[in-house]
């Protein structure tokens, strides 16, 4: 399996965990909505029913119209809240994995293994965040790449810090060319199919479905 493919497996393992919960309330909160809408309507009709029936089952239809277009709304605000608390959590576990060295640092010789390799020259410039220029063993990850690379690579290390979580952008020594191969880069590719994994995970069709009449 590819480091991006564990990433992806690792992020809606997460996000699977972290929403069982509030996919739960939701549907309780939905539920309790619908039941006390129809306790309300039922009361109402009964009312309107004694001098007109016709009009009180085409108010009933209105009426349980609009709760279930209400429903329908929160349902979606809910999702929306789901999928932000996701993408948070998302973060935090990443910054999580850059402080465990044990986990980042293979990881990192692949995102730069990579970006070297589309570069495709041998003398590359490496810029990294403040935190990984202070405590990574460059050393370390040079013979890495080396071995990686089965050849004879130069490696000057920028030491103008990247804004970033974490990873790293080759570039060639004039800047001309440039590979962004960072873990927001990653991420911000990501996003668009978490969006359609984290839904299908998250919710299926337990909250798109509308919910039946009594």
């Amino acid at each position: 399996m590819s480091e991006t493919a564990k990433f992806t497996v690792d992020i809606l393992t997460a996000a699977k965990e972290k929403a069982q919960s509030i996919i739960s309330q939701a549907e309780t909160e939905t539920q309790q909505a619908l039941k006390d809408a129809k306790a309300d309507m039922m009361r109402e009709a009964d009312d309107i029913v004694r001098n007109a029936r016709v009009e009180a089952e085409g108010v009933k239809r209105r009426q349980v119209s609009e709760v279930r277009h209400r429903i329908k709304l929160q349902e979606q605000h809910e999702r929306n809240k789901i999928l932000t608390d996701v993408f948070e959590t998302t973060r935090k576990r990443i910054i999580e994995m850059t402080s465990d060295e044990s986990k980042y640092m293979p990881y990192l010789a692949s995102m730069m293994e990579s970006g070297i390799r589309e570069i495709g020259i041998d003398n590359v410039v490496v810029h990294l965040n403040a935190n990984d220029l202070k405590r990574i063993d460059k050393a370390f990850l040079e013979r890495e790449l080396m071995k990686r690379l089965d050849g004879s690579l130069k490696v000057e290390w920028a030491k103008e810090p990247l804004d970033v979580l974490g990873g790293a952008v080759l570039s060639s020594k004039d800047g001309k060319t440039r590979i962004p191969n960072t873990l927001d880069q990653r991420f911000e590719a990501l996003e668009p199919k978490l969006l359609i994994e984290a839904g299908k995970v998250l919710f299926g069709n337990r909250m798109h479905s509308e919910p039946k009449s009594e």
